[in-house]
């Protein structure tokens, strides 16, 4: 039989009894993948075995006269890859080294913006279609998620014309002046806002530099959020965890029923007993069926002779009373049952144990490259197969306060960015979840500072500001921009306060005298 063929469809001959034969656990492995279906290359695929792993079994099981062609001829089917469930009777795994990243799921039939705002909103007494309401709302309670790419409704390898195109149909339905003289409503402000974003959109996306650096801020961002979610969310690490101990537990499950799958030896019975009556009485002769007496009426008319002749017989061979189970084989048993279950318990142990090495491998040369997403995530699925461990759980705790810190630094970048662009509210957020990482007095006071630049929360602003000034009481900024904040809340007398504690910090500097200037004539 040609091996490894491509179109041949192998299956268990008949009549074959699996318990004869000498298996091993990669025969076994796979002999469990012949369904008549699938060919030699297919189940070397699907098995994820060495090639050459798989020519030495199927030549084995062919000259065992186990394997026998399928005689139907079915459709070749396409070849399926391992699924990440695929397991080796070898004891090893395939792993993926790096941060696990969540992946979108399949966009549904809805708008996504369908539950961002209250569909009574449509039916607003305005003069404008439903249509056009529709596409006003959709695409402004989507702005804060849509990219410049998105929002114009182009690829991000669009050229300048493609920019200018999608942006010039977009104004045709969100430019205010087009409805010029008709009832607006709560749309009003709508456009407003969708004309100017649709315009900054079209502004960077013409201009190089502001393009690349757009681009730039994007990817940062996208990468950013993806590697935030995968290190927050610790049931991923928890689920791949779970997975593998679910693997170890098949794989040793294998290998026991390959190993039990080997004939048991030949039994050779045993000689009858030795004993004195064997000697002494010779084998009587069968009784013919006209005799009138029954067998145990031979051994009487035996002994009668015997006393006559003056002979004696040995006694009768003492019968033994049948048990069930002699208590030597019970314990025997007993014992054979907790072998198994220690070699099997010993067996999960050591491919556990194994596992763990490999993803804290894979976390150290992740660490080696200052990816500590990817080190952080993978130790935590060697933690989680290892909880006892203290010294993993602490060089864990010590790698996760590392990422963190790692993605604050990334935070700040697009914070920076964002504010520069006067996306005051969106710089907040990314200063807020920089503050996670690294919560030092000048990120919590940029937090408070486009807060307040963009209309934001002026009580959260206060919040931040405080714990900024409160970090560091001599830095003057600071105070600037809480008295700022409770100036613009109407808390006069609290902003002069701060003003007059910068002006003893910097004397000389006009923009905090006009500022208390400001606050004193408010408190008259």
């Amino acid at each position: 039989m040609a091996l490894l063929d491509k179109d041949r469809r192998l299956r268990l001959a008949d009549g074959v009894d699996l318990r004869a034969l000498p298996l091993t656990p990669e025969d076994a492995f796979v002999l469990s993948h012949l369904d008549g279906t699938a060919s030699e290359s297919e189940i070397a695929l699907a098995t994820g075995l060495d090639a050459r792993v798989i020519r030495r079994s199927l030549e084995k099981l062919n000259g065992l006269g186990a394997l026998a062609v399928s005689s139907s001829n079915p459709a070749p089917r396409s070849p399926r890859p391992p699924s990440s469930n695929s397991i080796a009777p070898s004891g090893t795994f395939k792993i993926h080294v790096g941060a696990v990243i969540e992946q979108a799921a399949t966009p549904k039939a809805h708008h996504p913006a369908a539950a961002l705002y209250d569909p009574a909103e449509l039916d607003e007494p305005v003069d404008l279609d439903k249509d056009r309401r529709r596409k006003v709302l959709d695409t402004y309670y989507r702005l804060s998620t849509l990219s410049h790419y998105e929002l114009l409704g182009i690829e991000p390898s669009a050229d300048k014309k493609a920019v200018k195109a999608a942006y010039f149909e977009l104004v045709n339905d969100f430019h205010p002046d087009r409805y010029f003289g008709k009832n607006l409503g709560s749309f009003k402000p709508k456009l407003e806002r969708l004309f100017a974003r649709v315009t900054e959109a079209h502004d960077v996306l013409t201009r190089q530099a502001a393009r690349e650096e757009y681009d730039k801020y994007l990817s940062s961002v996208q990468r950013t959020q993806a590697l935030d979610r995968s290190l927050t969310d610790a049931n991923i690490a928890a689920g791949e965890a779970e997975r593998l101990k679910r693997e170890i537990q098949e794989q040793v499950q294998l290998e026991q029923k390959a190993r039990h799958s080997y004939p048991p030896p030949a039994h050779v019975p045993s000689a009858p007993p030795f004993t004195q009556r064997s000697i002494a009485t010779p084998t009587p002769p069968p009784v013919s069926a006209n005799h009138s007496f029954r067998p145990a009426d031979v051994d009487a008319r035996r002994r009668a002779l015997a006393r006559k002749l003056g002979v004696s017989l040995p006694p009768p061979a003492a019968r033994v009373p049948s048990s069930p189970l002699p208590q030597a084989d019970f314990s025997a048993r007993e014992a054979a049952t907790a072998d198994l279950k220690r070699r099997y318990e010993e067996r999960v142990v050591e491919l556990r144990s194994r596992q763990v090495q490999r993803y804290v491998s894979a976390s150290e040369e992740a660490e080696s490259r200052r990816d500590f997403v990817s080190a952080t995530n993978a130790l935590r699925i060697a933690t989680s197969l290892a909880p006892d461990d203290a010294a993993l759980s602490s060089r864990l705790r010590d790698l996760e306060a590392r990422a963190v810190a790692g993605l604050a630094d990334s935070y700040v970048e697009q914070g920076r960015y964002e504010e520069r662009e006067g996306r005051f509210l969106e710089a907040a957020v990314s200063y807020r979840r920089a503050s996670r990482g690294k919560p030092t007095p000048h990120v919590l006071e940029r937090i408070a500072h486009c807060l307040y630049s963009g209309k934001g929360d002026l009580r959260e602003a206060a919040d931040f500001a405080k714990r900024a000034r409160d970090a560091a009481p001599d830095d003057v900024n600071l105070r600037l921009t809480l008295g700022k904040i409770y100036f613009e809340a109407g808390m006069k007398q609290s902003a002069a306060a701060e003003f007059e504690h910068a002006q003893q910090l910097s004397p000389k500097d006009d923009t905090i005298k006009d500022w208390l200037r400001r606050a004193r004539k408010g408190e008259a």
